[in-house]
């Protein structure tokens, strides 16, 4: 009688045993057949995008192409003094006011300059610094401290001071209000 027990116990322990390498066998199928498809992707997608760089490197070789002839038929074809006087005659018609030469033209044509260069001795480059000065009126931050003392919401004193929403929670923020 024990050997019999003996003997279901190891048959219970061999069924399990095939059951669970059953299991693992159908696991490590469906990883591989994963695995398989996931490299496939990989491949699928490594392809199409060295087909979407050849083309863009296509499309910019094409672009620099384009932009060096039209540079060089710039270069080839410069503007002649003819059609610079017609847009000249064309825009002083627009106006209706009669063009009365200038001492530069006048300078110009003597010294048989292109149309566009018209003027050069006579460019100067100015620059004007403006600077407002608001002694009467408070500091943004102090305004805005003043505005919030006294009852009004971000929203109103950012309107106010034409700042941003942000910047006045921010400095409201900084100053533990």
């Amino acid at each position: 009688m024990p050997t019999t027990i003996l003997l279901l116990l190891s048959l219970l322990l061999h069924v399990v045993a095939f059951y669970f390498i059953i299991v693992l066998y159908v696991k490590y199928s469906n990883m591989k057949n994963l695995s398989d498809t996931q490299r496939q992707i990989l491949e699928e997608t490594e392809n199409s995008m060295t087909s979407f760089l050849i083309d863009m490197k296509d499309e910019n070789e094409k672009f620099i192409n384009t932009l060096l002839r039209s540079s060089n038929e710039r270069v080839s074809n410069p503007i002649n003094e003819d059609s610079i006087e017609l847009n000249q005659d064309s825009y002083s018609e627009r106006e209706q006011k009669p063009k009365v030469p200038n001492k530069t033209e006048i300078e110009v044509s003597s010294n048989e300059l292109p149309g566009h260069l018209s003027g050069i001795d006579d460019m100067e480059d100015i620059v004007e610094i403006t600077q407002t000065s608001n002694k009467n009126k408070p500091p943004f931050e102090i305004e805005a401290l003043n505005l919030y003392k006294q009852g009004y919401t971000v929203e109103q004193i950012a309107k106010r001071l034409n700042k941003g929403k942000t910047e006045v929670e921010l400095l409201l923020k900084f100053r533990q209000l």
